[in-house]
């Protein structure tokens, strides 16, 4: 093909990448944290943590769609997306530190803190974060661009993975440890997810333009909602990459336990998480390169495949020698991040499907789907992970019976193969690969 692509210059994904770095602060540390935080420092029992977690889901389940929607048919000088984040990242700034703050209060009023801050947590998500992916394909039109994109963003998503898994637990003792220790790193947190959040909308702004003069479109919602459930391939990803999310959500919402009451030794904590994100590290820059050799569809499905093995491993024999953990979680981060980051490459073939097939493409609602996705995985899997430790009998900080070592074993390796396997059923049915993609783009550069 001859045809030439809008592109993005490269000072302007640096820029832009850094959303990528705002995002994954929270949720990373949302995602292996919090359910610890709750019940060994806050004192919130397992249960609650869990319908916390699935209740607030529910509301997501509105929100998402609506503010993509909302980001979709924005009109203002700042553009459609960009105001979002703008206004919005202080304030998740701000309910990040409040999450990890433990005031002294009876258990009734520390349930209803933690439902108050963390769905008004969730919802400051939603506005900003729906709105920073939706600037994804505005950047550029290039295809393998946009894998680029992903690409760089996804790679500052590993500073913040490397900011949470191994910094973590260190800069809460260095700030005193307990609450005090986790309530200022809380504000860490905060305070470079707001940073970063700046930094990606000053990159976006050559490229979110509204234009102002033009008259406004006439909204309709179940016109917008066609966009994603007449949207084949869109169903799948959202299968594929919820179940991935799943999957890494319940290993990591049970990590602590397992290196505190399996094997007693929460000193691997950082040497662990170094080994699963320098694996992910590794398979970054081969992301394009591969993407184009398999096209992203295979590559997505060969990620998922094998992601399972060092699991597998692991779950047979979870008290393994140090060395084997080690090779087998840097084997797993290899692969684990490959899915992880092309769900994210793949959103925008998804809005040239829609634009195909219904004439308008939705960005911000697409988005939206894939970030609810994302979120209602990270919830099922910490609901998972809270609800059957307390199943089981878990009593946090005491030894733990047989049961409960069994089920965090099972938790952390054998549920997220459970989640990889479903991902490899969705993505069998997923239509667009790269032939399909070629004819999808000839035919919107002829109607253009």
């Amino acid at each position: 093909m001859s045809q030439k692509y809008a592109k993005a210059k490269f000072s302007d994904i640096l820029k832009y990448s850094f959303g990528g770095l705002g995002s994954n602060l929270a949720f990373f540390l949302v995602m292996s944290y919090l359910t610890f935080f709750y019940t060994d420092i806050f004192g919130i029992s397992s249960y609650v943590v869990a319908t916390l977690m699935l209740v607030s889901r529910f509301i997501d389940a509105f929100t998402d769609p609506v503010m993509g929607m909302i980001g979709d048919n924005t009109r203002s000088r700042l553009g459609r997306y960009r105001p979002w984040i703008i206004f919005g990242a202080p304030i998740l700034g701000v309910l990040i530190f409040l999450l990890f703050t433990a005031p002294e209060m009876s258990a009734t009023m520390k349930i209803v803190y933690a439902y108050i801050v963390y769905i008004a947590y969730s919802l400051a998500s939603t506005v900003v974060n729906i709105p920073y992916h939706a600037l994804t394909p505005v950047l550029s039109q290039d295809p393998q661009q946009r894998t680029v994109i992903v690409t760089w963003k996804q790679g500052m998503g590993t500073v913040a993975q490397f900011i949470i898994t191994i910094m973590a637990l260190p800069l809460v003792e260095l700030f005193g440890g307990g609450k005090q220790g986790w309530a200022i790193y809380g504000a860490l947190i905060g305070i470079l997810t707001t940073l970063s959040f700046f930094v990606c909308a000053w990159g976006g702004r050559n490229y979110d333009k509204v234009d102002m003069s033009a008259p406004k479109e006439k909204f309709s919602f179940r016109e917008n909602m066609q966009l994603v459930v007449k949207n084949k391939p869109m169903l799948m990803l959202m299968i594929a990459f919820g179940t991935d999310v799943l999957a890494n959500a319940t290993y990591s919402a049970v990590n602590m336990y397992y290196f505190k009451y399996v094997l007693g030794r929460t000193d691997l904590v950082a040497p662990v998480a170094s080994a699963i994100l320098f694996g992910g590290i590794a398979s970054l820059p081969l992301l394009p390169f591969l993407s184009r050799w398999l096209g992203k569809k295979r590559l997505y499905w060969l990620g998922s495949l094998l992601s399972i093995f060092p699991l597998l491993v692991m779950w047979i024999k979870p008290t393994a020698p140090v060395v084997i953990l080690m090779s087998m979680m840097g084997a797993f981060g290899f692969m684990s991040r490959i899915p992880a980051n092309m769900g994210w490459a793949m959103l925008p073939e998804c809005s040239d499907f829609a634009e195909w097939k219904h004439g308008k493409r939705g960005d911000g609602l697409l988005s939206s789907s894939l970030t609810f996705i994302n979120k209602f995985g990270m919830a099922i899997g910490g609901f998972i992970a809270s609800f059957f430790l307390g199943l089981v009998g878990f009593v946090a900080n005491q030894d733990q019976p047989q049961t409960v070592i069994n089920m965090i074993v099972f938790l952390r390796f054998g549920m997220p193969i459970l989640g990889y396997v479903a991902s490899l059923i969705s993505m069998y049915f997923y239509e667009i690969t790269t032939e399909k993609y070629e004819e999808i783009r000839r035919d919107l550069d002829t109607k253009s």
